[in-house]
């Protein structure tokens, strides 16, 4: 694959990951387009989570190379080619004693993003948390903090969406509110890229991939 032919969101080829002397999963390849949904699925174990953190630039591959849009983000990483991607973790990753607001601020601030506070409020009561602004993380729920990462989502917009089991914690209506809010955002022109066993979001995604396919 040539530097200068990118026209996906993402393209990896020959990527190869391991857990110390462990092999995971070798030459594995996958292009995402903009607008396009995939899910990863496969048994526990075999490298979903180190996947995506390594597809977002989180972590490094053992070998291969990966490209978000036209710039190389593994082996060598081009200056801001992760600034439009979004990577939400199986556990949300909030300042548990700062508040709602804060924390979406943060989060936008760090990706570039300046929105004004009616629109985060906004969001928040689209989301299920408009009475809770000034409450701190700490004394969310966990479906409640997974709602304030789709909060996030619907501020940001990123061009690639990582989502590490996004339906944990939540219940039939905050599932119900995880497809809508990434049904929006996909049509919007993002990708998203889903590690999952929950078959309601396998079922909603355009296609899977399954890792078993790149296991050792």
């Amino acid at each position: 694959m040539g530097q200068g032919d990118h026209t996906a969101a993402l393209k990896c080829d020959s990527v190869e990951l391991r857990a110390g002397y462990r092999m995971l999963i070798r030459n594995f390849t996958l292009a995402l387009n903009c607008g396009e949904s995939i899910a990863v699925v496969g048994p526990n174990g075999l490298g979903k989570t180190t996947l995506l953190r390594t597809l977002c630039g989180i972590s490094r591959p053992y070998r291969g190379n990966v490209y978000l849009g036209s710039h190389m983000l593994w082996p060598e990483k081009s200056e801001g080619c992760t600034a439009d991607v979004c990577f939400l973790a199986s556990q949300p990753a909030l300042f548990l004693d700062h508040s709602v607001d804060s924390n979406i601020e943060f989060y936008l601030r760090s990706i570039g993003r300046s929105v004004q506070q009616h629109e985060i409020g906004k969001v928040l009561k689209l989301v299920g948390l408009g009475d809770r602004s000034s409450q701190t993380a700490r004394t969310l729920s966990t479906g409640q903090k997974r709602r304030l990462t789709l909060a996030f989502i619907n501020l940001a917009k990123p061009k690639i969406i990582f989502l590490d089991e996004p339906t944990n914690g939540l219940d039939s209506e905050g599932i119900s509110l995880c497809l809508e809010t990434l049904e929006t955002t996909r049509k919007s022109g993002s990708g998203v890229i889903v590690a999952t066993h929950d078959q309601i979001l396998i079922d909603w995604c355009q296609r899977q991939v399954n890792l078993k396919e790149w296991a050792r």
